[in-house]
């Protein structure tokens, strides 16, 4: 056991699975420990527990925050909190520390807080993948990882981060291994392959379809260049709009309220609940990638408002239709500087309406022809649209990571006198 912990401190983990594994076998107190800390990070689809090390004081801040995790991520049923922290208590832990650890886990609000030069790794990394730059921090605590200090002889790897609501979704199985094949806590030997990066540069990935669903129906985007992304609600938000704590946004649009749930809301009004990050470019952008709603005659684009104080830039792409030979998709695209509209076009189908001095390498005309398929055009749009203006979206962090959130204003305008519009509502009635 005293071998297999020392390989897997320089890295050679591979060589320290069979003697934790043989270890176990004889029952060896703590190898379970030990073995299931390497298990964890090859196969984080699973969850691992760590039996009495988690009322340990040395190991109780890297450990409890993953049991927690663990807890969070089931659906919750009653009484099944006090069920787990009453599972906590017979192992030893303090009644305290596992509400307040599970509370903050529930809330969004617990932060990996390590110390030395591996937290500070930690913090700069947080702040970066905040804002959707996942693989800058992933660099970030890859440098750091070769200072990572156990706090005991029974931790060989920094559990720890995966409980961090921003760090811990960046640890996929593929860096799960490289943090496992880097020497850490003192010990030395080769560095492994670093892991290639995540995000492609650009928008081109927005017309990828894939069985993981990185491809999205439909969507719609507002960048603004220079602007901290918190200053975004003020700008195109709704009336009192805040930016949340970092969430998995598929999950906040599929649980949130909808907008015909709300009785503040005008039957007309089209707010959007929408993630916000930074670019690699600079450009703070808020993303709405579950887009359901048809560009129609009352449509306003964000974009004016966006750009108080600088230009702004607002996508937005239609839903295809599902059925077969249904009507085109439009694409939509709108540019404007300290409040004024520079240029914008709507494409749909063989229409297309435009308003401006279009640049000639975003002229719509140009770049959907009508030979092509609309994803082809939207895929030269999209190209053009990164070589052009500099615009690109983080992938992982809006598919796989977390962000922060608010709701927008309304992307409709009030109908004007003489305007006609219609809504239905579907009502079930029982026998």
């Amino acid at each position: 056991m005293d071998e297999a912990r020392l390989l897997a401190l320089r890295g050679r983990y591979e060589e320290a699975l069979p003697l934790l594994e043989e270890a176990r076998s004889f029952g060896r107190p703590r190898s379970a420990a030990l073995y299931d800390q390497l298990r964890h990070f090859m196969r984080l689809d699973q969850a691992c527990g760590y039996g009495f090390l988690v009322a340990d004081p040395l190991y109780l801040p890297e450990v409890l925050p993953v049991e927690a995790m663990a807890q969070t991520t089931r659906q919750r049923r009653p009484g099944e909190d006090d069920h787990w922290l009453r599972m906590m208590a017979a192992r030893g832990v303090p009644q305290d520390s596992a509400e307040a650890v599970l509370s903050a886990m529930r809330d969004g609000s617990y932060r990996y807080a390590p110390d030395g030069p591996w937290g500070r790794a930690v913090n700069e990394a947080r702040e970066m993948a905040r804002w959707g730059a996942g693989d800058a921090a992933w660099r970030v605590l890859r440098a750091a990882l070769p200072h990572w200090s156990a706090p005991g002889p029974l931790l060989i790897a920094p559990v720890g981060l995966l409980s961090d609501p921003v760090l811990g979704p960046l640890v996929t199985p593929e860096r799960g291994r490289e943090i496992l094949a880097t020497p850490r806590d003192g010990h030395e030997g080769p560095a492994p392959e670093p892991v290639p990066d995540l995000d492609p540069p650009g928008l081109a990935w927005l017309t990828e379809t894939a069985p993981n669903r990185q491809a999205f129906e439909g969507y719609r985007c507002v960048w603004v260049e220079g602007v901290d992304p918190t200053r975004l609600p003020a700008l195109i938000g709704e009336d009192g709009a805040e930016l949340s704590a970092p969430v998995d946004t598929r999950m906040a649009f599929w649980r949130g309220p909808r907008p015909h749930h709300r009785e503040d809301l005008q039957p007309w009004e089209d707010r959007t609940l929408v993630s916000v990050g930074r670019t690699a470019e600079g450009w703070a952008f808020a993303f709405d990638g579950h887009s359901s709603r048809y560009l129609n005659t009352m449509f306003v684009s964000p974009a004016q408002a966006a750009s108080a104080s600088g230009r702004a830039v607002v996508v937005w792409r239609e839903s295809r239709p599902s059925a077969p030979g249904g009507r085109s998709a439009a694409f939509h695209l709108s540019v404007a500087e300290r409040g004024v509209e520079l240029y914008a076009f709507t494409v749909r189908g063989a229409e297309i309406q435009r308003s401006g001095e279009i640049p000639e390498t975003l002229d719509p005309a140009r770049l959907f022809r009508a030979e092509d398929t609309e994803q082809d055009g939207e895929l030269r749009m999209l190209e053009a649209l990164h070589t052009e203006l500099g615009l690109s979206l983080p992938r992982f962090a809006l598919t796989r990571g977390r962000l922060p959130t608010f709701t927008t204003c309304s992307w409709t305008r009030a109908p004007r006198e003489g305007e006609v519009y219609a809504t239905l509502s579907f009502i079930r009635h029982r026998r």
